[in-house]
């Protein structure tokens, strides 16, 4: 599981600022988060920013640094969210000692490939793809999404997609989301997990197929330990696509 944090950014010491490293301080109400260092991803106003370090403090306090930012946003809520744990905090001897953890903290943040793995048809994009994408691609640095092949939308489906395969793909293309996009295939839709090993797996809230429910087996089988996100659904009762297809095609 991944967990989230939102709270109002503080007024603190602003030390860290004269050491180059500039801070988001947010004050923890109860010690539900491990005391590690992190790599995380932040919201601020509905843009989240990658290559984020968070130093969790011993007096339940976060110390988010922010790479390459420099925006005011002191009372403003932000959202962490804690990727993945690169070490266990520690103490150190001084602030040269510090900074120089922080140095080799940011390099591995930036050089740590987190993939998020998104599926789908796409055969008629609408807002409910842009906000699932969108909502997948604040759980890693990559975003790679894989456009079921005509055949298997047939099997899955039992009916053609209203688009062929290429022209899923450009459509996805001009959203400028996904930072790969790639085609399904036919003989081993597995075979995506293999090559990208995510670190998170984005399934769409109403995505129930046979494909879904052998990924927990699959990736077993890989020895991957990639988490199974659900998007939460967008207006379901206007952008879902079996009833915007429903209605193209009695138009």
């Amino acid at each position: 599981m991944i967990q989230t944090v939102t709270w109002k950014v503080l007024h603190w010491k602003k030390l860290w600022r004269t050491l180059w490293f500039p801070t988001a301080n947010i004050s923890l109400t109860s010690k539900e988060v491990d005391f590690w260092v992190y790599i995380t991803k932040i919201g601020i106003s509905g843009t989240y920013w990658n290559w984020v370090w968070t130093y969790l403090e011993w007096k339940n306090l976060f110390e988010v640094h922010i790479f390459d930012f420099n925006e005011d946003i002191y009372w403003k809520n932000i959202e962490i969210i804690l990727l993945k744990k690169i070490r266990e905090n520690k103490k150190f001897e001084s602030f040269d000692d510090l900074k120089k953890q922080i140095a080799q903290d940011k390099k591995q943040a930036q050089e740590t490939e987190l993939n998020v793995l998104t599926f789908g048809s796409f055969d008629h994009i609408h807002p409910w793809h842009e906000y699932y994408l969108k909502q997948a691609s604040k759980y890693g640095n990559k975003l790679i999404t894989i456009v079921a092949s005509d055949e298997n939308i047939k099997k899955i489906k039992s009916m053609a997609p209203l688009h062929s395969l290429n022209e899923r793909i450009e459509s996805l293309r001009n959203l400028k989301i996904s930072e790969i996009i790639e085609p399904g295939s036919n003989s081993n839709p597995m075979k995506w997990l293999e090559i990208y090993k995510p670190h998170v797996i984005c399934l769409g809230y109403d995505q129930r197929w046979k494909f879904v429910e052998r990924l927990p087996e699959e990736l077993k089988k890989i020895w991957f330990k990639s988490k199974i996100i659900r998007s939460p659904s967008y207006k379901p009762d206007i952008f879902k696509s079996s009833l915007l297809k429903k209605k193209n095609t009695e138009a």
